[in-house]
């Protein structure tokens, strides 16, 4: 049993499935009630006919060990639980005895019938046998649905159950005569003390144990099931814990879907107030450039006048000092300057005629050379000769030139 609690079990009894209150012992069949909801958090007492039971001595006590020890057991027996997430095998100790554990493993080897219609859950699913405490070494029978069942056991502990089907009474005597040998020869059982049937008296089976064994044969009710006895058992059939998983997807689908929406709504509203900061910034700004227009519009005007009477106050742009440069380079005879031009900004355009190549040479080299003509961009073309003269040009280019003004 799990720590979560349930006041209602589903049994099963030779009148068929039925709800059962723990509590009260108040009971109803199932779908008889019209308008009855079966009872939301509820035991499941799993039939004997829905499990396979094998009672096995192990030399361990360890807990792992046995686990593989019964696995193998079961695999040799033909016990093959189908595959899947749920937990269909589980096996609780009956004796320890030195190094020794006497084990009963229970196995549900094949799909499991289905369980109830509507939205039960189930907090647990135990053998229903489990729910009772058994008589000391004796030889339990009872009848679940149309069947017979019979259960064995040791001191006061069950060893090993097992489903008789609908069968008459000699049959029934046959098998547990059989069963009995079998465990008594394994040592699971000692000597069986008495035969207990729990159900009404019924003559024919009466008169077949007791000619049959040697022990006593008693009639009595079945206990009521106490959920306590059957402390131990963790067992689920695949199809429950396959469907926990789907609603466990289906939650975390749901939380994702809605963490994913609140995301979205978070990324909308910081979006919508980045907007709303920006356009605040904005407005600010228009408001700082609006009154900063006029001083804005004095220092542009002073720009302008300033660039206006740059080629007057700038060397480097001046005409008058530009030629004034460009004169002291000339030689002293044999050449002179027939050209100069300047566009006041960025461009000086010389022109000059020499009366011998040499004079065109000396005049190319000193504006190459010149300190005070350094900050332009020369292309100086070679001198040509023109009929006794030699003509020379030379343009040069500001390297880096103050802005232009708008025009």
């Amino acid at each position: 049993m799990t720590g979560n609690q349930s006041d209602w079990a589903y049994l099963t009894d030779k009148s068929g499935r039925y709800w059962y209150h723990l509590q009260d012992g108040t009971r109803f069949d199932v779908g008889t009630e019209p308008g009855h909801k079966p009872p939301q958090r509820a035991l499941y007492a799993i039939p004997t006919n829905d499990i396979v039971s094998h009672p096995h001595w192990i030399s361990s006590q360890d807990k792992e060990i046995i686990s593989e020890v019964i696995a193998v057991e079961n695999e040799k027996l033909g016990v093959k639980a189908d595959s899947g997430p749920g937990r269909v095998s589980d096996w609780k100790p009956v004796e320890i005895n030195g190094t020794r554990t006497l084990v009963q493993s229970v196995a549900i080897p094949w799909h499991f019938e289905g369980l109830v219609d509507g939205q039960t859950e189930f907090v647990d699913f135990v053998p229903q046998y489990s729910l009772y405490a058994p008589p000391e070494n004796a030889v339990v029978i009872w009848k679940e649905s149309d069947g017979w069942v019979a259960g064995y056991s040791r001191e006061n502990h069950w060893t090993h159950v097992q489903p008789l089907g609908d069968i008459h009474a000699g049959a029934v005597a046959s098998e547990i005569q059989l069963t009995l040998m079998e465990l008594s020869a394994k040592d699971i059982i000692g000597k069986s003390e008495r035969i207990v049937v729990w159900e009404s008296d019924e003559p024919e089976l009466l008169g077949t144990l007791s000619e049959s064994f040697d022990v006593p044969v008693a009639f009595r009710p079945r206990p009521a099931p106490n959920p306590a006895v059957s402390a131990g058992w963790k067992l689920e059939p695949h199809e429950i814990s396959e469907k926990k998983l789907a609603q466990a997807r289906r939650r975390r689908a749901i939380w994702i879907g809605i963490l994913s929406c609140f995301l979205i709504l978070l990324l909308v509203a910081a979006a919508f107030f980045n907007i709303r900061r920006l356009e605040a910034e904005n407005a600010r700004l228009e408001q700082k450039i609006a009154s900063n227009l006029k001083t804005a519009d004095r220092i542009e005007l002073a720009q302008e006048q300033w660039a206006a009477l740059s080629p007057a106050v700038d060397p480097k742009r001046n005409p008058v000092e530009l030629f004034h440069r460009v004169s002291t380079l000339l030689p002293d005879k044999g050449f002179r300057l027939t050209g100069f031009r300047h566009d006041g900004h960025r461009t000086l355009i010389l022109e000059g005629e020499g009366a011998t190549m040499a004079n065109g040479l000396q005049i190319k080299g000193a504006i190459e050379k010149a300190e005070e003509l350094s900050s332009y961009d020369w292309q100086i073309g070679p001198p040509k000769t023109k009929n006794d003269l030699i003509e020379f040009s030379a343009t040069g280019v500001l390297e880096s030139p103050e802005p232009e003004p708008e025009s």
